[in-house]
């Protein structure tokens, strides 16, 4: 199941001869088992064949906030237009954004299923990446040619003062295969979802051979857990021409 809930609060409004606001702000929530017709937490894309609800060991905390869940979404656009004359005008624009992070999880693999199938911890349990925002400017010189035509330069400054804000982080608590030592392979392991647990419970987490008997061993950590993976993209800039008629 997923189940979406919102709240939207919106403004439009042209407050003064050239000077336009369009403004609102959503509260919402995405929560359930099913993410969807692709997997966002192991990276199946295969449209409605997704493994799911394939194994009754791993249907453990999966009910939770999902993916898509993110609480606060403010957008603001604006522009302002000043006419210089009769056939020419300068347009000055912005475009904000702010929302919330993702949900952080813990996986770990699956002796039959491969990496990233077990949660084991509850959806959502471990918080979410920080709250991302970013500023857009614009800038336009416009020129009427004739009564039907005109020329129009402008240039788009994206993500202003380079906040490169995390978009998304390594959910992968114990790694498919253990880390070598001494040159040898690590072996494989897999874990299953400890129910209702915290993060406190990960330690007693023991690991799952290749035949899904659980051993003595604790669950070999990945030391980047947790750590950003990738990041919005940085400052950048596009110079246009429009010619419209």
């Amino acid at each position: 199941m997923r189940d979406y809930d919102a709240i939207e609060l919106s403004l439009t409004r042209k407050f003064a001869p050239g000077l336009y606001v369009n403004a609102s702000y959503t509260y919402s929530r995405t929560n359930g088992n099913y993410p969807g017709s692709v997997s966002y937490d192991n990276g199946q894309i295969d449209p409605n064949i997704s493994s799911q609800y394939d194994l009754i060991e791993l249907l453990a905390n999966r009910r939770g906030s999902l993916p898509q869940d993110r609480p606060h979404s403010l957008k603001l656009d604006g522009y302002y237009t000043y006419k210089l004359d009769d056939k020419s005008a300068v347009t000055l624009g912005t475009r904000i954004r702010a929302i919330s992070g993702i949900p952080e999880n813990a996986l770990a693999g699956h002796y039959l299923y491969g990496p990233n199938e077990s949660f084991l911890l509850p959806r959502g349990q471990l918080g979410r990446t920080d709250f991302d925002h970013s500023v857009d400017l614009h800038i336009s010189y416009k020129r009427k040619l004739t009564q039907k035509t005109a020329a129009e330069l402008y240039v788009d400054i994206f993500n202003v003062y380079n906040h490169q804000g995390t978009f998304d982080v390594d959910t992968n608590y114990a790694p498919y295969y253990k880390l070598s030592v001494g040159g040898t392979g690590g072996e494989q392991q897999n874990a299953n979802p400890v129910s209702g647990g915290t993060y406190g419970d990960l330690i007693w987490v023991k690991e799952i051979d290749s035949k899904g008997n659980e051993s003595a061993k604790p669950i070999g950590r990945n030391p980047n857990f947790g750590n950003t993976t990738s990041r919005y993209a940085p400052t950048s800039a596009q110079i246009g021409f429009r010619f419209t008629f």
